[in-house]
Order: structure tokens, then sequence, then C-alpha cells
């Protein structure tokens, strides 16, 4: 099984690395994940099989490129957001190359000892950033995070499993035997495939919303702010019902010039603002359908009500969403 992980990783290491469509940042991140994944894989392969290099150079170089695969899950966390700078990039990365030289020009014992304890702690730090931040951002980019997210949670899981292991050790209690904890990068075959998978099916993107709006930028309160009062138009207000609505007409009920009204629906919502009226409109003629205190108005009554002003487009629209016509959702609803 790590041998495989390792081809394959290996394979979308190269893949990424020379990949020329979408972004080049998002890419070689990618291909830098893989390639740490593959010689982790690759290490416990040949430690495991007793090979001759197994505690030469690929050892030295699997460990060490440990130290940067953290700072890497935490800026293509944040990319969606905030592309980070060259200073950036340099500050989260650059430190870590001094204990990445002792250990490979070095034989300290006691760097040695210590080093695994830095390493867990400096990682696991990056990892509890770069949760956070998916957490805090996943509703509004679940496409780009998706991406990822499977690659940050074995990674977490593997290393608490490591953590609690060494300490055990530290303290002179062995649970499991080296072998069977090694094992354990074998959980690393499901961001590998996953990889694999989202890329074989993706669309170059890598989930990233385009940056439409860099003329008019709105800071995260102001988007926070026009969107709470688009959506208390919408939800409490029911401004979709009216028939005529329009872009235009909505910005001057909310006071919200339409072009921030497009980008906070486009950026929180991942929708237009034409999409988004006709699903609050949907979901309104949906509950109206199977509404018992409806059962004098007819399908189309039932759909003006909701806001529709087309028989025809009604219909259309409605079994488009839901693959059912109007009447047969209406029947299947008593």
């Amino acid at each position: 099984m790590n041998l495989i992980i390792a081809v394959q990783g290996i394979f979308l290491c190269i893949h990424f690395t020379v990949k020329s469509k979408g972004i080049i940042v998002l890419n070689r991140l990618l291909a830098f994940i893989c390639l740490c994944f593959a010689l982790t894989a690759m290490n416990t392969y040949s430690d495991l099989n007793s090979l001759l290099f197994q505690n030469s150079l690929l050892q030295d170089i699997a460990n060490n490129l440990l130290w940067f695969i953290g700072p890497s899950f935490y800026l293509y966390a944040i990319y969606n957001n905030e592309e980070p700078d060259t200073r950036f990039i340099i500050i989260n990365t650059a430190p870590f190359l001094l204990p990445a030289g002792i250990d490979i020009f070095f034989n300290w014992h006691w760097f040695r000892q210590i080093v695994p304890f830095v390493g867990f702690a400096q990682i696991g730090i990056y990892l509890f950033l770069t949760i956070k931040y998916c957490t805090t951002n996943y509703s509004k980019a679940k496409h780009f995070y998706n991406w990822i997210l499977p690659s940050i949670i074995v990674f977490t899981v593997l290393l608490l499993l490591n953590f609690i292991f060494k300490a055990l050790e530290a303290i002179g209690v062995e649970i499991f035997v080296g072998a069977v904890l090694q094992s354990f990068t074998s959980l690393l075959v499901i961001p590998v495939f996953y990889l694999a998978y989202k890329e074989m099916n993706a669309r170059n993107d890598l989930g990233v919303i385009p940056k439409k709006y860099k003329t008019t930028h709105l800071s995260t309160e102001k988007m926070n702010e026009f969107l709470m009062r688009i959506e208390s138009a919408m939800k409490e207000d029911k401004f979709y019902l009216n028939q005529d609505a329009t872009l235009q007409t909505f910005s001057q009920y909310v006071n919200i010039p339409s072009k921030y009204i497009s980008q906070v629906i486009n950026q929180s919502l991942q929708m237009s603002f034409s999409e988004y009226l006709l699903n609050m409109r949907l979901v309104e003629v949906k509950k109206n359908l199977t509404d018992s205190g409806n059962k004098h108005l007819t399908i189309y009554g039932i759909a003006q009500k909701s806001g529709f002003n087309s028989s025809s487009r009604f219909n259309y629209l409605f079994k488009k969403s839901t693959g059912l016509t109007p009447k047969e959702f209406q029947n299947q609803g008593r």
C-alpha cells in the first residue's frame, strides 16, 4: 500500500509541477504536498522492507520536508481570501531551513532527541491555524476548501497518533511495535487518491472564485453588513414576492449600490442575483404548493403568489429545478 501511495504521489507531484493551467501557486503547493506524502510513504516502505538506504538520505529528506508541509497547508488555505506575497511566504518557510540543515549535516544527539517534539509543535500550530481558517471560511468557498480538507484531516490524524505514541514511548510505554506504528502512513492513500480523483474531474480552477471585483473591494465587515441587509430584505421582508423585482429595484429598496449587491451575493453565496431571487421564489412556491390553505388557488395562482409572473417560464424553471412538474410535486406532497 505504501509503495502504491508513493508512486501515485510522485505522479501527482510531477503533474502539478508541470501543469500550466489554473493557478500556478496552488499547483506548486499541491505538488509539494504530494511529494511529502510520497516520500513519507516511500520511507515507510523502505524501512519495513529493510532496504539499504532506509536510514540514510531518503529518511533525512522525508523527515525534513515535513518542516514545510504545515506552512504549505496554511498558505494554500488562506489563498482564496488573501493571496500571500513573497515576504509572507519567506517568513513562514525560511526559518525552518535552519533545523532541517542541522538535522541533515550535523549528528547532534541532543538535537535529535528534542527535534521530534519541536516538529510536532510546529506542524501542530500550523494545522490548528489551517483548520481554524478553513472552518471559518468554509461556507463561503466550499469548492475551494474541498480540495485540501482530506489532506489536512488525514495528516492531523497521523500527527496526533504519532505524538501520542512518541510521548508514551518517552515514558517507557510501548503499545505497538515500530512496524505497526509505521503502517499508519497507509492512511495517506485517502488524500493522495482523492486529489487524483479531483484533478481528473477538475476545470483547472481548484475551486477558486474568480477575482472579478478588484476595483470594488469590500472589507469583511462591510461584506457581512451588506449580506445581513440583503438576506433580511429577502427572507424577512420577502422582497422576492414582488413580480417586478430587479437588481435595480432591490438596490433602491435596501439602499445598497447594485454592484455591491452582485458582489456580495456572488462571493458569499456563489450565485448571481437572478439565481438568488429564483431560489427564494422556488422555496416559496414549493411551500405554497403543499399548503392546504391554497386549495382554492390554481397552480399558476400559487406561482403568482410566490413571485412568478409567467406561467410557461415558471413551469420550465420548476421542472428544471426539481425534475417534476408543479402538479406532480403538489400530488407528492399531499
